[in-house]
């Protein structure tokens, strides 16, 4: 790549960008659209002034503000246009945001000095400045040029620093695109190039490595199109395509959920993701590639998000092109039934009906231990949800197994399979050493043997676990989900150890009516015979047949119970319960 090519391409087009004004319109441009997101960003700006934010903590949530109050400020159309009210606001949010600048030109968030969330700023900062730019308010130029002096001073930082997640590598990139623009330098994207060299971590069916809607959406898929733009770089696009087609198969078209339960970051605790994150990226690609189920899932975020689009507001005013009308939707939500095997994710949706089947923890690698078995930790894949349903707004967010075998916790499988009819099939087994004497060889006289971790990650002792033979005791467990015409018909067998506990738990969404289950003293539920059911607004999830009045054993396991973790979730819990061997039909059926 010619650097200069690199630097007139982007020098041009930021000029290009600041030469159109912002009063002005495209041709055709898409007025529900901008009517939604102008509507939206007034709602964020009159929630900042009220004192009322949205939560976020540090520089980053600073600045954020500062550009949800400043995008109406210059936007002619918005509420807010230049109203004195936002000037002084605008003016402290700004100053704070200098403040914590550190001299070697990067901020801190939790982590400190730190290049990846200074690549987070460095975003925020640019998308402002190209709207400044085009702006006669007085106060506009000083602004945009404070800003371009913060990311000039970040940029040799940035040049030189390093990362701690995959999502980084892209995040760091863009931002280093985006300092290029006020100071270029062909080091910038030599650098680029650098990260760029390692690949893209994305697997053919479009998950990233993190498997994270929350950092596909926020950070990989926004930072690889702002990368696509550059000279060479435009198959970059390519990538995003590929992940948001996933997106869609992943997503709950009743209530706009995406699934987490796969990924390795935080929002593998299922807390809810929403396809209003990806609004930009469909918007954009639906624009490009005129993809009509791209412009659906536009069009759906729009009708059912539209609230929370606000900061879309000044991608639209950076990027003008972004206004220009959609082109005719198509439904993107068609029934899907699909095998994710990397990630080992079942999605299949049915009419109405959607529903999630899961077997991908890092505890395993193909069928097997891996080195991560039984452990828990930032980047791992540990969450033990195997199904989920959704029907409207009734959502059963997890059923999950819970075997009292030497307090290992929940049952996490370590295979999934799909037969033609759509049965989802999964396995695994659960083993637990006795450990012997070490050989000969391996005996020490002073008995000062290494501290080691037992195979099954229980406990840690001075006993060279890696060189001492062992027994085991073993449990292994296979889960049938077959589909019927309104729902699912699960199919629970064991096979090995004899007179162990089983939990079976389920968690519904908050919001609606259980009956027909007996109460707990700790606020769940144990359906101990017939059926229960499950109301939410005209829908009916009807849960059953009770197996018993056995003991409820639902803890989290040793690992998660000494580190004080939780692994419970919101919503109505209820629980049925066995004894092994064990064989029980679950039937869960939507009306």
């Amino acid at each position: 790549m010619d650097r200069r090519d690199f630097i007139a391409g982007t020098v041009g087009a930021a000029a290009a960008a600041m030469a159109t004004p912002l009063a002005a319109s495209p041709r055709g441009e898409d007025e529900a659209t901008l009517a939604v997101v102008t509507d939206a960003a007034d709602r964020e700006a009159a929630a900042i002034l009220s004192g009322s934010p949205r939560p976020g903590f540090g520089a980053r949530a600073v600045l954020r503000q500062m550009r949800l109050l400043l995008t109406p400020f210059v936007w002619p159309r918005s509420a807010h246009y230049h109203k004195a009210e936002l000037a002084g606001p605008i003016e402290q949010l700004l100053a704070k945001v200098e403040a914590a600048q550190h001299d070697d030109g990067t901020f801190s968030s939790g982590n400190r000095h730190s290049p990846p969330d200074t690549s987070f700023l460095i975003a925020d900062m640019a998308a402002m400045i190209a709207v400044l730019r085009n702006d006669r308010h007085p106060s506009s130029a000083p602004i945009a040029s404070r800003l371009a002096a913060m990311m000039r001073k970040a940029g040799p930082a940035l040049l030189t620093g390093g990362i701690h997640t995959p999502n980084h590598r892209w995040e760091l990139c863009a931002a280093l695109a985006r300092i290029d623009r006020v100071d270029p330098r062909p080091a910038y994207r030599d650098r680029i190039d650098d990260w760029l060299g390692e690949g893209i971590d994305i697997d053919s069916d479009g998950n990233y490595s993190e498997r994270s809607p929350n950092y596909a959406g926020e950070v990989s898929n926004p930072s690889l199109l702002a990368l696509a733009r550059l000279p060479g770089l435009s198959g970059l696009r390519d990538l995003v395509r590929r992940n948001l087609e996933t997106t869609i198969v992943l997503a709950e078209p009743g209530s706009g959920d995406v699934e987490t339960i796969l990924s390795r970051r935080q929002d593998q605790d299922q807390r809810r993701q929403t396809l209003h994150t990806y609004y930009l990226q469909f918007r954009e690609l639906a624009l490009a590639d005129g993809n009509g189920r791209f412009a659906g899932v536009t069009r759906w975020i729009e009708r059912h998000e539209g609230a929370s689009l606000g900061e879309t507001l000044g991608d639209f005013l950076e990027r003008p092109e972004l206004m220009r009308p959609l082109p005719p939707e198509r439904n993107p939500f068609t029934d899907v039934s699909r095998l994710f095997a990397p990630v080992g994710l079942v999605r299949q949706r049915r009419g109405p009906m959607t529903a999630s089947f899961y077997a991908g923890s890092d505890w395993y690698a193909d069928g097997k231990p891996s080195p991560f078995y039984n452990r828990i930790g930032s980047g791992l894949a540990t969450n033990p949800t195997l199904a989920r349903l959704w029907k409207g707004g009734l959502a059963l967010d997890a059923v999950r197994l819970i075997p009292d075998f030497f307090n290992m916790g929940h049952f996490r499988p370590a295979t999934i399979a799909m037969d033609p009819d759509g049965t989802v099939r999964m396995a695994g087994e659960m083993q637990v050493p006795y450990y012997l004497p070490l050989p000969r060889d391996r005996r020490r006289a002073d008995g000062a043997y290494p501290m080691t971790a037992s195979v099954d990650r229980r406990f840690n002792s001075a006993l060279d676990f890696d060189h001492r033979p062992a027994s085991f005791r073993r449990l292994g467990i296979r889960i049938a989900a077959t589909p019927e015409p309104t729902g699912y018909h699960l199919l629970f067998e064991t096979d090995g150890e004899q007179d162990v506990d089983m939990t079976i738990e389920l968690t519904l969404r908050d919001g609606g009516v259980l009956e027909g289950a007996r109460q707990l003293p700790d606020g769940g539920f144990q359906l101990v015979e017939g059926h229960a059911t499950y109301q939410l607004g005209r829908d009916r999830l009807t849960i059953g047949p009770g197996n018993g009045a056995g003991q409820v054993k639902a803890g989290p396991g040793e690992n998660y119970a000494w580190v004080g973790g939780r692994l419970q979730l919101p919503g109505t819990r209820l629980y049925i319960t066995g004894r092994t061997p064990f064989r029980y039909e679950l039937r869960l059926a939507f009306a």
